[in-house]
């Protein structure tokens, strides 16, 4: 991902802020209207659900997209039923893009119940807007064609596909990485700050923020404008350094640390690393003339399988690609999952463990090593343990 051309977007958008916010400061709005009249519990779900969507505008209707419309239509005609898809959406407890896929999928089928024939509207983007509404601090305004186009222009390396569920993950995962970059620009937060009165909402995580600079493209020009790239193999060199443990002494010195920041930055670094290893693995295997594309699958299926890529071979067969990245030198400790160790073993001869470092995320260029097989003999110092309490 090319921090450089999101920065040079930002710096647009502040430029543009009046125009900018005139045409889209009604967001703002319609999660504060939204926020106040919001009530899961109310007698009429339905007058409720109307002035809970009353400022949405743009958001959820426009040109021939009616999805405000239909939702209430539906609840107007099926209010225990909508009422209780909005309970399953906002389910904190359960997956978030599960919840998107059954809301979309329960809610096509009590449309066609309700109204035969009739489109219902109720897309990916639309859901996304109900989401952002109600947890505006956890959640992006997604919309298909925004992403589409933004996505080649920061490089960032996944191809949206029209009406894939994956997109949402992939997009979330993009605003977040942009969120953190618009969160270091001091001038643009007072600038911000200063937009937002009693009639709007005040995003303290700047995620509405967030959407409308990557929103602020179709006012902008921008596509021949950002700053490009060298190919991939330019800039993630290749090394023969060995991966191996050194397992060295414990130290018991106390230190004072701010764990959720560094947490915050870890994981920031470890999905440029991942976004990287992306390109590289594209690159490689359009060379090879392999017609298969690398699969981000921490992002379209979830944490949990024990690797982040999938790719292949020169031979076209399945590989899994485990990034470990670090900002700091070869000798910099990294940490492995018990899934990662599980995987590694259970498929020891397609598992490989790219070792990226000396990362500099501002260039997207670092230097990276490969280890295949099983990690076993790297783990050897755990640094935690879970504790069964009878």
């Amino acid at each position: 991902m090319n921090i450089q051309a999101v920065k040079d977007i930002i710096n647009r958008y502040k430029k543009n802020f009046k125009h900018i916010h005139n045409q889209e400061i009604y967001k703002w709005q319609a999660v504060k209207q939204f926020q106040n009249s919001w009530n899961i519990e109310a007698d009429n779900f339905a007058e409720m659900l109307e002035s809970s969507l009353g400022k949405t505008k743009n958001l959820l209707g426009s040109g021939n997209y009616f999805p405000r419309r239909m939702i209430i239509e539906n609840a107007e005609a099926s209010p225990n039923e909508v009422r209780d898809l909005f309970n399953l959406l906002y389910d904190e407890e359960q997956d978030p893009i599960s919840r998107v896929d059954e809301f979309h999928s329960q809610i096509r089928d009590l449309n066609e119940l309700n109204f035969p024939g009739k489109n219902s509207y109720q897309d990916h983007r639309a859901i996304s807007v109900y989401l952002s509404l109600r947890y505006p601090d956890l959640y992006y305004l997604y919309k298909y064609n925004l992403f589409k186009r933004f996505a080649p222009i920061i490089n960032y390396p996944y191809s949206p596909k029209a009406g894939a569920l994956e997109n949402i993950s992939h997009y979330f995962s993009m605003c977040e990485l942009i969120n953190q970059e618009i969160q270091k620009d001091n001038e643009l937060l007072k600038l911000h700050k200063n937009r937002v009165g009693e009639e709007e909402f005040f995003d303290s995580s700047f995620n509405i923020l967030t959407q409308d600079v990557v929103y602020a493209i179709r006012h902008l020009d921008v596509e021949e404008k950002t700053t490009t790239q060298s190919s991939v193999e330019d800039r993630l060199v290749k090394t023969d350094a060995p991966i191996s443990s050194n397992e060295g002494q414990v130290n018991l010195r106390g230190s004072f640390t701010n764990h959720i920041e560094r947490e915050r930055e870890n994981k920031r670094i470890g999905e440029l690393g991942e976004l990287l290893v992306i390109q590289y693995e594209k690159e490689k295997l359009e060379k090879g003339g392999i017609k298969k594309e690398p699969i981000h699958v921490s992002k379209s299926e979830g944490d949990g399988l024990g690797y982040d890529i999938l790719s292949f071979n020169e031979d076209g067969e399945e590989i899994f690609i485990e990034v470990k990245t670090t900002v700091n030198n070869f000798s910099t400790p990294f940490y492995i999952t018990k899934n990662e160790l599980i995987r590694s073993n259970q498929d020891s001869e397609k598992f490989f463990l790219y070792r990226v470092y000396d990362f500099d995320d501002q260039n997207n260029t670092g230097k990276f090593s490969i280890r295949t097989g099983s990690l076993s003999d790297l783990c050897n110092n755990p640094i935690l343990y879970k504790v069964n309490s009878n």
